[in-house]
């Protein structure tokens, strides 16, 4: 109360008994009150900025209050600059502070997350346990590693075995030995 903004005494009257405007207004009303303390016109503010009239005054009525779009925070930026207000002041007036019940959703979130995550891990541990079991429960316990390295096993060839007896006999005679004979004489 009683200060003056750029040589203009402050009038109690626009911006309340406590000082700045309260955080639940908008930020159209407070730079329009602003405006009009400092004695400007919505036309010479016009002039001044470069912004059309009808966006001023779109501004001012609220049309922008619940955008915090980088267009709608250019125009509150370059108003309050214009205005001689404190530029970063303004802007923050514009967003909204978080409400509570985000912070509410955000917890309830991470423990709907913990909850998840715990889950999954169960599952995928009592799937690991249960392979292993069956795994167990389907190999043979009589054949081990070591028990298979160390056996070699023998098998009888059929067809080489008729063939060693035929040729014990004498009854099946090796066709080349007969070109052999021809050749050698």
């Amino acid at each position: 109360m009683g200060q003056e903004i750029r040589g203009v005494p402050e009038d109690p009257s626009v911006s309340g008994p406590a000082g700045p405007a309260p955080p639940d207004d908008s930020i159209g009303r407070y730079l329009a009150r602003q405006r009009r303390l400092r004695g400007v016109s919505l036309d010479d503010l016009a002039a001044l900025t470069r912004i059309p009239r009808r966006s001023l005054a779109r501004l001012e009525d609220g049309a922008f209050d619940r955008q915090a779009d980088g267009f709608a925070r250019g125009f509150v930026r370059t108003v309050a600059e214009a205005l001689g207000l404190d530029v970063e002041d303004a802007v923050m007036r514009m967003l909204d502070e978080p409400a509570t019940d985000v912070r509410e959703d955000d917890e309830s979130r991470r423990l709907a997350f913990q909850r998840w995550a715990v889950g999954t891990l169960l599952l995928f541990s009592s799937l690991a346990a249960a392979l292993g079991v069956w795994a167990l429960w389907t190999s043979d316990p009589a054949v081990s590693p070591d028990s298979v390295a160390d056996e070699i096993v023998f098998r009888r060839d059929a067809v080489r075995a008729l063939a060693e007896s035929e040729r014990s006999s004498g009854s099946l005679a090796d066709p080349l030995d007969s070109r052999r004979e021809g050749l050698s004489d």
